[in-house]
């Protein structure tokens, strides 16, 4: 391997002590890794769109990361969005931006790969294709540009975005990144024109190349939708990849952030998708179905990044971790372990029920940062139309619970401005937070501080979502929603609120239902200055004004209620679900109908001890058709393997895996 590149030699050296946080770019962190460009077949340069201070966090470059330079044929370095002041400065001095770990310019790599995380995002993708020399449009890129591609959950409907990609990855990446990596390579040296080297790629399966697709204008909405393939053999639609976890653990090492990083934390993910089945979720429906990492792989996972890297907190990730079927075990087995060491441990994405006192026992030994819940609606109702399967009196039970061992402060999410939601609905979010305070006061003791922080967000309705066809509130509606609820809040003072501006939220909902002419809406708008949409601070609302205004785009079609009979701009990416099912959950949320959540094959009924009530929860073991190919008979055996080998409940095994061999009923 090289070493590090000495910071005297740094092309950014001379005035890093200019901008703000300079550790943002000079690179050399623990874990990071430098190899010998000489010594690879393909060099991948992983860039993410965002300030490194919150980039440095995610987990899916982490595992690229890893999976990348492990590979003897190819080498990973990342490169990360510059602060206004750093751009600035490269614009000033005629600087290219470069990756962390050699200082090269993104043109050099062959492959520059973007994390399509968030929709506001898509101005930074073209503040670093243009600082990195990479031409914007990949229909201006030569024989020797680098193969710009794209993954992440925005991938999915990818159209405002897609005429600055060469390719997009569908699905899981694991193992996509070496496969693309080494084939646009090999292809280049072989001398394949750049066309056929994409053709060749799309060919691979999984992998959108929207420049191999034609479109035409929907009569129905006026959205330009895409329309058949332009050569033959490549997938339409385009399906996405799906990888076995356990073939691809998580890794126990990856570059440590230093105090820039927000999230300055070991984070592990324990598993992939959710059961629950919320509308609104579009990671719910495209992570489908539910993955489960080992758990004595995940403990073991823990120990050695914390000795790797020297951090002080751990975070088990999942979208929702309540809902994996050992997580009470997993959790006691890793406290264990942390506490000797005398570190701290969060747990993201809990449920307000599945809560057991033994579990809050167990995260309140090692410290834990803090407890945050999403009731996302504040009556029975909404949360039915969202099915969000919480009820009060659970999450009551639970803010005693928390409350009772301790803890001061609770966090509940909550959304404004889903389908059907009145104003008493709205009213609720503010009663339902002084109701958990309420019972937070109880379980706290008398004299004892109890704080709950009530944040409220504006809902965004996401493709592949039952609520894609949904209208998204107005300005105006959410303004007036958002009074309701600060004059709600007044005679409760143990509860604070927290509202969102909502201008960023209604730029998100025109990308995410958006198509290809937003990306000549894009490009005006980065041009006259537009970066960090997604920062209040930053969005220039005039720019995306006038931009809008200059390209004759309407906006409103896309925040409008869509026909659900009609062709949307991203339905030729398949993400696994049954034609038809979306819109039965939609139908189901306008008539206030609950779905239960599908594939519960352990986790509700570990705790039983007599037939009766273990089969009373088997019960849930439903499979509403939604199209990904759930094996409900391995995926149950895994989860009682993965209790039995943790050493949980060895006394109602038996049991329960009698009451999971039980079928459902017939009104399942």
């Amino acid at each position: 391997m090289d070493s590090l590149p000495l910071l005297a030699d740094h092309p950014y050296a001379s005035f890093l002590d200019q901008v703000e946080k300079p550790a943002r770019y000079a690179g050399g962190e623990v874990g990071s890794v430098v190899k010998d460009w000489a010594s690879v077949e393909a060099r991948v340069c992983l860039a993410f769109p965002d300030v490194y201070d919150i980039g440095m966090s995610h987990l899916g470059f982490k595992i690229l990361y890893k999976l990348l330079n492990d590979d003897p044929r190819t080498l990973a370095e990342r490169s990360y969005a510059p602060w206004v002041d750093m751009e600035a400065q490269l614009v000033k001095r005629g600087l290219p931006l470069v990756s962390l770990e050699s200082a090269r310019p993104l043109r050099d790599f062959d492959v520059v790969g973007f994390s399509l995380q968030f929709e506001l995002t898509y101005s930074n993708i073209l503040t670093m294709l243009h600082l990195g020399g990479i031409p914007l449009r990949a229909a201006d890129r030569g024989e020797d540009d680098p193969l710009v591609i794209a993954g992440g959950p925005t991938a999915t409907h990818p159209e405002p975005i897609a005429p600055f990609l060469d390719a997009l990855v569908i699905g899981d990446g694991e193992e996509k990144a070496t496969e693309v990596a080494l084939a646009w390579t090999r292809l280049k040296r072989e001398g394949v024109p750049r066309r056929e080297r994409l053709i060749a790629i799309a060919r691979l399966g999984a992998i959108y190349v929207p420049s191999l697709y034609a479109t035409r204008r929907d009569p129905d909405t006026g959205f330009e939708v895409v329309d058949r393939p332009l050569v033959s053999g490549i997938p339409f639609p385009v399906e996405r990849a799906l990888v076995d976890l356990d073939r691809y653990p998580f890794p126990d090492e990856s570059p440590t952030g230093g105090p820039e990083a927000i999230f300055d934390r070991m984070s592990i993910e324990i598993a992939r998708g959710c059961t629950e089945g919320c509308r609104f979720c579009q990671a719910g429906m495209i992570y489908r179905p539910v993955r489960e990492r080992d758990p004595e792989q995940i403990v073991d996972t823990v120990m050695r990044a914390v000795q790797k890297s020297g951090q002080d907190e751990v975070s088990l990730t999942a979208l929702s971790t309540a809902d994996v079927s050992c997580i009470s075990p997993l959790i006691k087995k890793v406290t264990e372990r942390l506490t000797a060491e005398r570190i701290s441990l969060g747990v993201s994405s809990l449920r307000a029920y599945g809560l057991e006192p033994d579990l809050l026992d167990e995260l309140k030994r090692v410290r834990a940062t803090g407890l945050t819940f999403a009731p996302e609606a504040g009556t029975q109702r909404m949360r039915d139309v969202v099915n969000k399967n919480v009820t009060e009196e659970q999450l009551l039970e639970t803010a005693e619970r928390v409350f009772s061992r301790g803890w001061g402060k609770m966090k509940l999410y909550f959304m404004i401005g889903l389908p059907t939601e009145g104003d008493e609905d709205v009213r609720g979010i503010v009663e339902t937070g002084a109701r958990a305070a309420g019972a937070g006061r109880k379980g706290a003791g008398r004299g004892k501080p109890v704080d709950v922080t009530v944040s409220v967000s504006t809902h965004v309705p996401k493709p592949h979502t039952p609520f894609q066809w949904a209208a998204m509130d107005t300005l105006s509606e959410v303004a007036r929603k958002q009074q309701i609820l600060r004059d709600t809040v007044r005679p409760y003072r143990a509860v604070t609120l927290k509202t969102h501006e909502a201008h960023a939220s209604v730029l998100e909902g025109i990308f995410a239902r958006g198509d290809r002419p937003l990306a000549d809406v894009l490009e005006r708008a980065w041009r006259n200055g537009a970066h960090f949409d997604s920062w209040d601070d930053q969005l220039k609302l005039a720019v995306w004004e006038e931009a809008f205004a200059h390209t004759g785009v309407d906006r409103a079609k896309y925040l409008g209620t869509l026909p659900v009979t009609a062709r949307l701009p991203w339905d030729h990416i398949d993400v696994g679900l049954e034609e038809g099912f979306l819109a039965r959950e939609y139908r189901k949320a306008l008539q206030n109908r609950l779905s239960p959540p599908c594939g519960k094959v352990a986790g509700m009924f570990v705790h039983h001890t007599n037939l009766d009530d273990a089969r009373a929860d088997a019960r849930r073991l439903v499979c509403y058709d939604c199209g990904v190919a759930c094996d409900m008979t391995q995926m149950r055996e895994e989860r009682l393997t993965f209790l039995d080998r943790l050493g949980a409940h060895k006394r109602s095994l038996p049991i329960v895996k009698e009451a999971a061999a039980a079928p459902p009923p017939a009104d399942a």
